[in-house]
């Protein structure tokens, strides 16, 4: 193979993942937060996952989670999780309720990669690695902050505090 052609290859798998990633962003910002509640049992932490701290344990999320670049860069309609102040039940949970969108849309962002399923073995390769690589430590990371802020919300909600008042 030519390296003209696998230039022009790579630009158009790079143009597929952009138009498809963001699209499923852009369209899972319209979806209500009731959604995101509705189910919030898809979204429940396993006994397994201790808290989220399981993930924590075989990844060290702590140490790199910062340098995650924020949504809203790329698309304006993404919470912004620096309105989070003052700390508010309300702005706790939909929080939370954002941090379910987010989880649900890197999942939904690995499923593309079946349009590479009949392509040479190099192409699925370099596909399926992207997928993983820029979706599953978006996903290790909610899974692990999500629990988190949900212990808290229920320690406020049932303590009846918001410190936003």
């Amino acid at each position: 193979m030519s390296i003209n052609k696998i230039v022009k290859l790579g630009l158009y798998h790079s143009v597929y993942w952009s138009v498809t990633q963001m699209s499923l962003s852009h369209l899972f910002t319209k979806v209500p937060s009731s959604f995101f509640d509705t189910y919030h049992h898809w979204f429940k932490t396993f006994p397994f996952e201790q808290g989220g701290q399981l993930w924590n344990r075989l990844f060290l999320i702590n140490r790199w989670k910062g340098y995650i670049p924020e949504g809203e860069c790329l698309n304006k309609n993404v919470y912004n999780k620096h309105v989070l102040k003052p700390l508010t039940q309300e702005s706790v949970y939909k929080m939370i309720i954002e941090m379910r969108r987010a989880e649900l849309v890197h999942w939904l962002s690995i499923l593309p990669v079946i349009v590479f399923v009949k392509a040479p073995k190099c192409i699925k390769t370099i596909n399926i690695l992207y997928a993983l690589l820029a979706n599953v430590p978006i996903i290790l990371t909610q899974r692990y902050n999500r629990p988190r802020l949900e212990r808290y919300y229920q320690l406020k909600y049932k303590r009846g505090i918001d410190d936003g008042e």
